[in-house]
């Protein structure tokens, strides 16, 4: 009886004790000027930190092809190979069609929004997302002004930028950001109707002609319509194919992930980010879900369901919103399934509060 006892203890022991394989924290380039201290902050508890480096346009290091923050790279050189000294690796962290916020337009004549306007996205209309106002991509819950996917400049520029940080700089991994599209409204530009029209023969921008349901009936203008949507996914996943093909065939250990929208059918469906066939294709390496809302089951659940292996996604949590406690519950409700392991956005909140520290294992 007392061997049964002890055995059931230890087995209950056993099922308590969590350890997480992936312990990342995204460290925002408001963060960056902390560098020398970061890894004394960081106390040991992580093992993969996003850098990032690129964003609205601007990069943090100095490079060939867009405007430049942050000319010295010393301490980025200085930052990669403490964090191998310390076994960490390092991602570097781009916002790749997210292009401007809310902001007053740089003037900087290099950057994309004053260089190449048409390179952003548009409405069925034609009307550019550069001639929206900021309140009125507030009311839309649009971050800013979106570079469009499907112009093949716009892949160059990007891969671009990919290419030059891991070729001047020791990092493990790209960390792809903002990788979709701002919101089912802005799919038609030029450059994607064009595509749409090669295949189909059909201008996407004519879908709401008032004589349209009549020339395709009812069935034939919703097929056309449900076409262009499965179009505009397919469009961003050879985005994703085709860079993941660029990248791996000069560094092929280097891991290519996405942050993506935590529920995978509004992902797919309001953003075009049909990420878990990325996964299951092979095409990036692993994801990390945006999971920041406070009851994250029901998207554990459902992602559990539709990727094939749950080691490629590691679980982003919301650190800037959450209690301790109640992220502290969270990991452990991540530790207790199959997923790799667990996120926190962000270094900034964990330097104000060293509490989050405590919560991993």
């Amino acid at each position: 009886m007392f061997f049964w006892l002890n055995y059931y203890v230890l087995l209950l022991t056993l099922l308590l004790t969590f350890s997480l394989d992936f312990r990342g924290i995204w460290v925002p380039r408001w963060s960056i000027d902390d560098h020398e201290n970061i890894f004394i902050t960081l106390e040991g508890r992580f093992n993969h930190v996003f850098l990032q480096l690129f964003a609205l346009g601007e990069a943090y290091y100095p490079s060939e092809y867009t405007v430049v923050k942050k000319y010295d790279d010393g301490w980025l050189r200085d930052f990669l190979a403490e964090a191998h000294r310390r076994n960490i690796k390092v991602s570097a962290w781009l916002n790749v069609f997210y292009s401007w916020g809310y902001a007053t337009w740089t003037r900087d004549r290099r950057h994309p929004i004053n260089l190449h306007p048409n390179w952003y996205v548009e409405d069925r209309t034609g009307r550019s997302i550069l001639a929206y106002g900021v309140e009125e991509l507030e009311r839309q819950a649009i971050e800013g002004y979106y570079l469009t996917p499907a112009n093949a400049q716009v892949f160059d520029y990007i891969l671009n930028v990919v290419v030059e940080l891991l070729d001047k700089y020791d990092f493990d991994g790209v960390h792809l950001d903002y990788f979709r599209y701002p919101s089912r409204k802005f799919i038609f530009d030029v450059s994607l109707r064009s595509k749409f029209m090669r295949e189909y023969g059909v201008d996407p921008a004519d879908f709401v002609a008032r004589d349209f349901e009549q020339r395709y009936s009812m069935w034939g203008s919703t097929d056309l319509d449900n076409r262009l949507q499965k179009f505009v996914r397919d469009d961003l996943s050879r985005f994703v194919r085709t860079l993941n093909e660029r990248v791996k065939s000069s560094k092929p250990y280097a891991e290519i992930s996405v942050a993506v929208k935590a529920d995978y059918q509004s992902a797919a469906v309001d953003f075009y980010q049909d990420w878990p066939l990325w996964l299951n294709a092979g095409l990036v390496d692993y994801v990390c879900l945006m999971a920041y809302g406070n009851n994250i089951g029901g998207i554990l659940d459902k992602t559990l369901k539709i990727v094939d292996n749950p080691q490629q996604v590691a679980v982003g949590l919301g650190v800037y919103r959450l209690s301790t406690d109640k992220i502290a519950a969270q990991v452990r409700q991540v530790s207790s399934l199959p997923f790799s392991g667990v996120v926190f956005f962000s270094y900034e909140e964990l330097r104000k509060n060293r509490g989050y520290l405590d919560v991993l294992p």
